[in-house]
């Protein structure tokens, strides 16, 4: 989708928005597939989220008597449609930052789409609890290095370097906008790296079955619900405007 709004974002402004549009969506579309694939293949093995591992270590090392079971169970119940609202919510707000009014449209993108990245949040936590580097390295490996990867991808598409140091030298190779797309397929490629791992894992002994509800159900809710959002968003007229 992304290469295709480049390809065609000349054709008129109302298609250049309608194609970004779609990109934005595709975006939040593969972000929210992502948490799925964590849902089932990397949080259910995490000690952040047993909820016996979890009560045995706030008792440890604070002394508190915490039965954590309950926030966890909510945790679980909650993730999916969460994360659902967020993919729905970022397009939305990435739709919007295309308006006029927007002063730093790549800022709020790339602040918006970095939300989502939230619903990794109990791997990080599980790392600085429960010594993932230990006992899963390459997990623990692949997901610091994606984020590495993703700051730097950040970093590019904000700041607009090199072509704001020599305007006019990197129109065609070496945009900020390509180092974008460089580093953010890095980040993917070793996402790729530790949910298959953590496939590997759940294969072995399986310990949240996916559903047809839970898996292809919310996928094509979020399509409708996206669709939704950019036929909305398609019917402002202001908010066709070129970057």
């Amino acid at each position: 989708m992304s290469c295709t709004a480049h390809l065609f974002s000349c054709l008129s402004p109302r298609l250049r928005a309608a194609f970004f549009y779609l990109d934005y969506a595709s975006i939040s579309y593969y972000g929210f597939a992502s948490t799925v694939a964590y849902s089932y293949y990397l949080l259910p093995g995490l000690s952040l989220l047993d909820a016996s591992a979890m009560s045995r270590y706030v008792q440890q090392r604070l002394g508190w008597q915490l039965d954590c079971s309950l926030p966890i169970a909510a945790y679980r119940a909650l993730v999916l449609p969460v994360a659902l609202a967020l993919a729905v919510g970022c397009t939305a707000a990435c739709c919007r930052s295309r308006a006029a009014c927007c002063a730093y449209p790549f800022a709020v993108r790339t602040f918006v789409f970095a939300m989502p990245l939230s619903m990794a949040c109990p791997i990080m936590l599980e790392s600085l609890l429960f010594d993932l580097r230990t006992r899963n390295p390459t997990l623990f490996v692949y997901f610091y290095r994606r984020y590495c990867w993703l700051l730097v991808a950040a970093f590019f598409n904000v700041s607009k370097i090199p072509e704001r140091i020599q305007p006019g030298l990197f129109d065609i190779v070496g945009h900020s906008h390509q180092l974008f797309h460089i580093f953010t397929f890095l980040s993917i490629y070793d996402q790729v790296h530790y949910v298959e791992d953590g496939l590997a894992e759940f294969l072995k002994a399986p310990l949240a079955v996916p559903t047809y509800l839970g898996t292809v159900g919310y996928m094509l809710l979020l399509t409708l619900c996206l669709a939704m959002v950019v036929r909305r968003f398609l019917n402002v007229t202001d908010l066709c405007k070129q970057d």
